[in-house]
């Protein structure tokens, strides 16, 4: 059955005059609508407070503080050592560390060392003197050699120790 010319009406192919409507869209659901990056405020999820019990008490934690009572529980009690890298890092991080106080006298292994390279290696390595071992002893004399300045140059040519 043939409209006009040479068209074939068939599966697929609609007659022409009543192919394309009037007023009708050619895709009425047309295509879907693009969702957008989720929008989430990761610090107010982090400060939301929740009610926790511990020891029979219940008390008001933020995620914040439940999630690092959560590593400092396993890195000590299960001695899970990514829990602890994470830890010490962020004590890092927020300067919760204390750096150890000694009375500021260095003992040097060898009377031959100048007083920066020691301070060089105790500053890269923060081993008490007793611990230095030769690749501490070897890098602080590399490190040294590079960074010395010209007064230290002419000590060494004198044979005195700065």
């Amino acid at each position: 059955m043939a409209d006009s010319g040479d068209y074939e009406v068939g599966y697929g192919r609609p007659p022409k005059s009543s192919r394309f409507r009037k007023g009708k869209s050619g895709n009425p659901g047309g295509r879907r609508k693009r969702r957008g990056p989720i929008k989430i405020d990761p610090l107010r999820i982090l400060d939301e407070v929740f009610s926790v019990q511990r020891g029979g008490q219940t008390r008001q934690m933020s995620a914040k503080e439940i999630e690092l009572r959560r590593i400092v529980k396993r890195a000590v009690q299960d001695k899970h050592f990514p829990s602890i890298v994470h830890l010490l890092a962020l004590f890092d991080k927020h300067a919760c560390t204390e750096q150890p106080q000694t009375s500021g006298v260095v003992t040097l292994p060898t009377n031959s060392m100048p007083h920066r390279m020691a301070s060089l290696i105790l500053e890269k390595f923060q081993l008490p003197p007793k611990d230095w071992k030769k690749r501490h002893l070897a890098w602080g004399r590399k490190q040294y050699a590079a960074t010395m300045t010209d007064r230290e140059r002419e000590y060494e040519a004198a044979g005195i120790l700065p």
